[in-house]
Parts: C-alpha cells; sequence; structure tokens
C-alpha cells in the first residue's frame, strides 16, 4: 500500500496478530471489558486508516466526498480486499440505516477472544463518523454464515434497533418498527 498521500504509516503484519490481540485482551478481563478495548483500539487507528482511504479513493476516483454511493462504497471495498482484510458490501436496510457487509473478513474469522469484529467496529465507527461530519453509531448484528453485519446510523435510531433486537425482534421486523 502507498500511504505517501497521508501522514498514516502501514506496516504489514501476519492476519493471527488479530486473534493473538483478542486473546490478549480478553485474558483475566470480563467479556465485555475486551470487547470494549478491542473497540477502542479500532476508533484509535480510525484516523490513520480515514487518512489511507482518503488517499486511496483519491488516487483512483477523485474526491472522496464528491463521489457517489456506488463509487465510494467500491472504493472502500477495493481499499480493504487490497489489504487483506475482505470485501466490504454496502446496504441501505432503511432511511436511517446502512449496513456493511463483511465478507471473507479477517477479523471474523479470528479464533481466540471474544468472538465479532470488534477492532472493525471501532475503526468504521472513526471512518463513517469523519465521512457523515457527525456522530455516526456502529454496531455488529448477526448475519448469515460467511459475513459479518455491521448497521451504522445515528445513536437514537441504532438505540431503538438495538432495544427491538433485545426483545427478541428479527432485524427486518426492528427496522420497520423505526418512524421513515
Amino acid at each position: 500500500m502507498n500511504a505517501t498521500a497521508t501522514d498514516a504509516r502501514f506496516v504489514q503484519v501476519p492476519a493471527g496478530l488479530i486473534s493473538s490481540l483478542r486473546r490478549a485482551l480478553a485474558n483475566d478481563r470480563q467479556p465485555m471489558e475486551a470487547v470494549n478495548l478491542l473497540r477502542q483500539v479500532g476508533y484509535e487507528v480510525g484516523e490513520a486508516v480515514s487518512q489511507a482511504l482518503s488517499g486511496h479513493l483519491g488516487a483512483n476516483g477523485g474526491d472522496p466526498g464528491q463521489l457517489d454511493a456506488d463509487a465510494f462504497w467500491g472504493g472502500v471495498s477495493d481499499y480493504f480486499e487490497g489489504l487483506g482484510w475482505g470485501r466490504v458490501e454496502h446496504r441501505r436496510l432503511h432511511p436511517g440505516v446502512g449496513a456493511l457487509d463483511l465478507v471473507d473478513w479477517i477479523e471474523a474469522g479470528s479464533d481466540g477472544g471474544p468472538a465479532g469484529c470488534h477492532v472493525s467496529t471501532g475503526f468504521f465507527t472513526d471512518l463513517l463518523g469523519r465521512v457523515a461530519g457527525a456522530g455516526v453509531v456502529v454496531m455488529e448484528v448477526p448475519a448469515e454464515q460467511g459475513r459479518s453485519r455491521l448497521l451504522f446510523g445515528s445513536g437514537e435510531t441504532l438505540g431503538d434497533v438495538y432495544q427491538s433486537l433485545s426483545t427478541g425482534a428479527t432485524l427486518e421486523d426492528a427496522l420497520g418498527r423505526l418512524e421513515s
């Protein structure tokens, strides 16, 4: 990866670093404490990811702020695939809720530590907040086999989705309960 367009520096590390990080942070901690630490790690590297992604998008299609949604999300997927993370598929599930389906995602296959894509949740929270110019909440929800799914939207909207899901509603029902 060429990081000359930004101040962000990237190095290649073995994919096993993620499972090692998950195991190390889970050691002698409550599960939610480990999850929160993993998300914090992701969030803290979000600025560097955002800078590098902006450089990638700029080099491959123009000003990231001026790209249409298809070009933007296609560039995001190309970027993460090029780094070896996997493919990102964007879906608009509701006017206030988007979804990122993470396909063949390296973090999803990590063994050890708390299950889930917590580092990715963190850096997508930072990244999407920067793109939107406002706070964006990202939460992981169950997905079909071979995928991880991150929902994103406002805190209030995703709070409503979470509340519905926690009472046993399906994602479709939870989204149907939202006001448009």
